[in-house]
């Protein structure tokens, strides 16, 4: 039902465009993007009819998302729009070139088929070279008696055809998990029979070499082995640095993915390198640079280089794109943790209702950034006013039973846990009874390692050194 809305939302904007976008994950990306569809007005206006219902819009816009994030990912696979206008450009030469075929002027067609050939093996269309190919065989065998192109043209016919074959195979397997996922029912043995099933296939095109590493990058998420993650990720980039530059939105999330996973595994220098080769990737787009830049402050803030952490976050907490302002006003409530530490010294007074109000929309995310939020409100109020933190105690309770409840928000859950024992009256305050009041909590944190969402999120400072400064820095001054 919201897919049809979503055409609908298209097809009211225009419906020339709408006919480009309909079942072409891609460009329904771009049009999504160009209109920008996630501006709140126009989604209540076009999605929610006009209706202010917070729930309502919330559902809604939730439902929308879910189904726009599987089709993002999978859009990569179709490239840059460089790559959609040299698909467009093949397709116009096969087209006019197979009729000058049929109306006799078979040289001429024979050129621009061969034009159109050129540009889908340097692009990797599999569908659109293994047709061509096939066309220039039957005329090297029929027409020309060339043998020695003809076996060649025969051979490349073989080889696209695996490597549509293996597309399709992966598409089916991608969209499955998928859908499994939404529905909370995915199965790991599922998703290795994928990963085992397509690396057996001879297809090499960048579309199948991409779907078969989300795949494995969806099942490291799934299982918590990153390992998987960041080796898919370089044996990729190794087969699309042999391919033609026009791949950037590629380079980008390979290396982006690659070097989240190897900061939940602290791994940090490796991190700061990934996300280093990343940025000439990320050309104009504003979305893209702050994003990467984003990532680079949460492994700054892991590494425990707190004033590199400061510094991006003073470069970047003026973005004008909505969620990732956002993401910058969470980490600035951990900044503000961290001058209470001792650990930084910040130029401005943080304010606890302006960083309520900026991270709003945010708040209703409550398996998501929500988490984040919360936790930074309770190490701002533990450092500055204890009362406040022993008055959000009981709500904060009630949150962690009722919402985090998967395998992605355990360490959450458990953080929370202990920040909840601190008033205890058997605790108050006090780091040694802290320690064997909580030590359940604290051996599961330390015996489990950070977690990735599947947003490819990560704790904002690792709850383990969290901890710590509570203990050391926070605790200390009231023992």
């Amino acid at each position: 039902i919201i897919m049809e809305e979503l055409k609908s939302y298209f097809s009211k904007i225009n419906p020339v465009l709408f006919k480009h976008v309909s079942g072409k994950p891609k460009e329904f990306i771009d049009a999504f993007r160009a209109h920008n569809f996630l501006n709140e007005t126009a989604f209540k206006e076009h999605i929610c009819e006009g209706k202010h219902d917070d729930s309502y819009y919330r559902k809604r816009k939730s439902n929308a998302i879910k189904i726009m994030q599987p089709l993002f990912l999978i859009s990569q696979a179709q490239g840059s729009s460089l790559v959609k206008k040299k698909y467009d450009e093949c397709q116009k030469f096969f087209i006019v070139g197979y009729k000058f075929i049929t109306e006799g002027a078979r040289t001429e067609g024979i050129r621009l088929l061969k034009e159109a050939y050129k540009i889908a093996v340097e692009y990797d269309f599999s569908y659109m070279a293994c047709e061509l190919s096939s066309n220039l065989y039957r005329h090297h065998a029929h027409y020309t008696k060339d043998v020695r192109s003809a076996r060649h043209y025969a051979k490349q016919v073989q080889k696209y055809l695996n490597n549509y074959t293996a597309e399709k195979q992966g598409e089916y397997y991608y969209n499955q998990i998928v859908l499994e996922k939404e529905r909370s029912t995915v199965d790991a043995d599922f998703m290795l029979e994928a990963i085992q099933n397509l690396d057996n296939q001879s297809g090499d095109s960048i579309k199948f070499i991409f779907i078969k590493t989300s795949i494995k990058i969806l099942y490291g998420l799934y299982t918590g082995k990153y390992q998987i993650i960041i080796t898919s990720c370089t044996d990729a980039l190794k087969f699309f640095n042999d391919k033609p530059g026009t791949y950037p939105s590629y380079y980008l999330f390979l290396l982006r993915t690659k070097g989240t996973a190897q900061m939940a595994m602290g791994n940090y220098a490796e991190a700061s390198e990934s996300f280093q080769k990343a940025e000439p990737f990320t050309g104009s787009n504003t979305y893209n640079i702050h994003t990467l830049q984003y990532y680079k402050t949460l492994n700054a803030l892991h590494a425990g280089e707190y004033q590199t952490a400061y510094a991006l976050y003073l470069s970047n907490k003026r973005c004008k794109i909505d969620d990732i302002r956002e993401q910058f006003a969470i980490i600035e409530a951990y900044l503000c943790f961290l001058s209470h530490t001792g650990h930084l010294k910040l130029d401005k007074i943080f304010r606890m209702r302006k960083y309520l109000n900026e991270t709003f929309k945010a708040q209703k995310d409550k398996q998501g950034n929500n988490i984040n939020i919360l936790i930074a409100e309770l190490l701002v109020y533990l450092a500055k006013d204890r009362d406040k933190f022993i008055d959000r105690i009981e709500a904060v309770k009630d949150y962690s039973y009722r919402h985090l409840k998967s395998p992605s928000t355990q360490r959450a859950k458990w953080f929370i846990k202990i920040l909840c024992l601190l008033p205890h009256a058997k605790v108050n305050f006090h780091p040694v009874a802290l320690r064997r009041k909580a030590k359940r909590y604290i051996d599961l944190l330390q015996s489990h390692p950070v977690r990735m969402g599947e947003g490819f999120a990560v704790e904002i400072i690792p709850f383990d050194q969290l901890l710590l400064m509570i203990e050391n820095k926070i605790m200390k001054k009231v023992a």
